[in-house]
């Protein structure tokens, strides 16, 4: 058989799959006889779960035509189009994009990286409109209201350029301090990048409400030219009985998880809830060890202010008779305020009685709370916390 005829008996099956994937959801009647009753109606379907159904199928017929020329082939760009719009923001949506080298989807590649900035797919997705239309649409994308994400997505996307859209964010004091601060933990993740943050904090001068990030960015720095600058400039956090290792050498020791949750109940229950025990104040650790490791636990605990969660920010509000509150906003409307205190105590206040707020630049967490522990009791925690996973 020659080559064009295998072309298009290969086009034919695969326009088959597409009108089958198309029409997978459908309900097909079941034949019925004279003298049978009528089938019981069957529940109906969760369109949720039948979209997704569909979207993955959609999805597998057109990457069987991956490298496609869809500028020179109309029906595959059609049945393309058709899985784009079935998967839009999802990991198969970025790999179709991808796969097909499709150049005009920047904007939406855009909101899966500040959707999911986190996530392999969402750094693909910066990277490839890196590949698309250089540095101008993610540096616009930096001024706008997913500008933390996107610095987020920019650190993990691997990708050098991302350093000069980065650096002039954290010189400049009117951006938002969350984006600063995602900024300093992107650029921390190159090794040029780390090596300037150091240099920076050694000459003092990065700003000083971006000091306690870089240095819990730093302490977690993993080349080891970074590293043997940083335990030369900076003092080690130190426990009850001396002075820590670094981070890297902690996450090879063991503990005892049971040693590690009476540690944990006695110091870290007042604010933390495992499996409803706890004051429900800071987040919630009951599969803390399914979201972290023993280095970014290790980094948690010795350097709080290096990472605050996103919801779990303290902020302070000024009431209109001289009184003050401080704690984590949970409610906030036109008509009042609802902020959670140490404690896990919920106070509401009228809006019209806040007359001032600010966000704090620190963690509600305080730091050095491992100064009353010994090593080993440090170690005890983090192996309990680590073994804190999903069932």
């Amino acid at each position: 058989m020659s080559s064009a005829a295998l072309r298009c008996l290969s086009l034919v099956s695969t326009l088959v799959l597409f009108a089958m994937a198309v029409g997978a959801c459908r309900e097909r009647p079941q034949p019925q006889t004279a003298s049978s009753p009528p089938p019981a109606p069957a529940p109906a379907p969760v369109p949720d779960a039948a979209a997704q159904k569909k979207a993955r199928l959609l999805a597998e017929v057109v990457l069987r035509l991956r490298g496609a020329d869809l500028a020179t082939d109309p029906e595959t760009k059609a049945m393309v189009d058709k899985a784009l719009a079935a998967n839009q923001g999802t990991a198969v949506f970025v790999e179709i994009v991808e796969a097909f080298a499709i150049q005009d989807r920047d904007a939406d590649l855009l909101r899966v990286a500040a959707e999911h900035p986190a996530e392999s797919f969402g750094a693909l997705a910066l990277r490839l409109v890196l590949a698309n239309s250089g540095t101008d649409p993610v540096a616009k994308a930096l001024q706008e209201r997913d500008g933390a994400a996107i610095a987020r997505a920019l650190g993990n996307a691997n990708d050098q350029r991302a350093l000069p859209l980065l650096m002039p964010l954290i010189d400049d004091q009117s951006r938002d301090l969350a984006l600063r601060q995602e900024s300093v933990r992107a650029i921390g993740q190159f090794e040029a990048g780390a090596m300037e943050l150091l240099a920076r904090c050694k000459a003092s001068t990065l700003a000083a409400d971006l000091q306690t990030v870089a240095t819990g960015v730093l302490a977690n720095a993993p080349w080891d030219a970074v590293r043997a600058e940083v335990q030369q400039a900076m003092p080690a956090p130190a426990t009850a009985d001396g002075t820590l290792p670094p981070i890297q050498e902690l996450a090879t020791r063991h503990g005892d998880v049971a040693r590690g949750e009476q540690v944990f109940g006695r110091v870290c229950l007042t604010c933390h809830q495992v499996a409803g025990k706890g004051v429900d104040y800071g987040p919630d650790l009951s599969v803390i060890g399914s979201k972290l490791g023993k280095d970014g636990l290790y980094l948690a605990i010795l350097h709080p202010d290096a990472g605050v969660e996103f919801n779990y920010e303290t902020t302070v509000i000024g009431l209109r008779d001289g009184n003050s509150a401080i704690g984590i906003v949970v409610s906030d409307t036109a008509e009042e305020v609802a902020i959670k205190s140490i404690g896990g105590v919920v106070n509401r206040y009228r809006a019209a009685d806040v007359v001032r707020r600010s966000r704090q630049k620190t963690s509600s967490m305080p730091t050095g709370l491992q100064g009353g522990l010994r090593e080993q009791e440090l170690v005890d925690l983090v192996e309990y916390l680590v073994a804190l996973r999903t069932k």
